[in-house]
């Protein structure tokens, strides 16, 4: 078990971003210590990691509460669990060829530069 400051760490995100996905209902009911403390498993370590995942592919909070509330209904939700991923995968990987075509722009600019041209 692992106190919010430790999860926060371990998950790479803020204390208030924790707190804030408690109050989205993101995590369950987390067990707390003898003073009241949060304290977090290894299942909610490893949930947390993911919701930073799909924060970090631009999933908004509302889409992870829905992929969330069907992970609860159980495995039913299989099929529509994995087309959320999977438009998720498609939106990522166009976001990767954009910065692809970007990176390629840049490295035109700099040629231009190391030659000497000034635009």
């Amino acid at each position: 078990m692992f106190t919010i400051g430790q999860t926060a760490e371990k998950v790479g995100i803020n204390i208030g971003a924790i707190r804030f996905y408690e109050r989205k209902g993101l995590l369950g009911t987390v067990e707390r210590d003898a003073n009241n403390n949060r304290l977090y498993s290894d299942n909610e370590v490893s949930w947390l990691l993911f919701i930073r995942c799909l924060r970090e592919t631009g999933m908004s909070v509302e889409e992870i509460q829905k992929f969330y509330d069907l992970v609860n209904e159980g495995v039913e939700t299989l099929p529509e669990r994995t087309k959320l991923i999977q438009g998720q995968r498609a939106k990522l990987l166009a976001d990767i060829e954009e910065k692809k075509r970007q990176m390629v722009r840049l490295e035109e600019k700099l040629e231009r530069y190391y030659r000497g041209e000034n635009y």
